[in-house]
């Protein structure tokens, strides 16, 4: 062949499908490593509302420990019981001394009227519990009937996380924080607004301008 003439390369199309499936394979790969979950959607969901404390895998890790009280149908005190108790576990050691200096502190605020966070805590539960009880019964209702259905259980959790994704709004955190503002004093409140900030960003809703008197 002459030097410098062009080399043509000649590709049959059995070659050529053979690169094509391959480019597809490749495509299907990322897009199945990048495609987020139902429960990974709830997860970037709830940091997306507020949360600053946990990051996203912090989130995961978290919902990972309740997930199977909602595939048993627990009732909402047991899930409740199940969130404190998986929220501590979920703690990395390099923020529980922050976490444990958010509750000193908002102990310190709330002393001058005989109160304490986790006291605070309880005296909020209940409205909490009215606010979300139709959150918890329509997640929960789904679970109930995809279980019903004889589905398989990440099925099940799918169509949950998936649920609670689609309840879990800003809408429904300004009602809930509404709720609670009606039941607490001007001290529990302010001590609130100030220290709750390290754990989440109120300052997206409304409810944080709420001044009581």
């Amino acid at each position: 062949m002459p030097c410098g003439e062009p080399v043509q390369v000649i590709i049959s199309p059995l070659q050529m499908n053979n690169h094509i499936t391959a480019l597809f394979v490749v495509i299907l790969a990322i897009h199945h490593a990048t495609a987020q979950t139902p429960k990974s959607k709830f997860d970037s969901k709830v940091k997306n509302l507020g949360v600053t404390f946990f990051t996203v895998p912090e989130i995961a890790k978290f919902t990972d420990c309740v997930d199977d009280s909602f595939y048993d149908l627990a009732s909402m005190d047991k899930i409740k019981d199940k969130s404190f108790s998986c929220a501590m576990d979920t703690v990395p050691i390099s923020k529980y001394g922050t976490l444990m200096n958010t509750k000193s502190t908002m102990d310190k605020c709330l002393s001058p009227i005989g109160q304490t966070t986790m006291k605070l805590i309880d005296k909020v539960m209940p409205a909490m519990k009215t606010a979300l009880t139709k959150v918890y019964d329509k997640v929960i209702g789904d679970i109930k009937a995809a279980k019903n259905a004889g589905s398989a259980k990440q099925t099940v959790m799918n169509k949950g996380y998936t649920t609670a994704t689609s309840v879990m709004t800003k809408p429904l955190i300004e009602q809930v924080c509404k709720m609670i503002v009606q039941k607490i004093n001007k001290v529990e409140w302010n001590c609130f607004l100030t220290h709750a900030k390290t754990l989440v960003d109120f300052a997206q809703y409304e409810c944080s301008k709420i001044v009581k008197n």
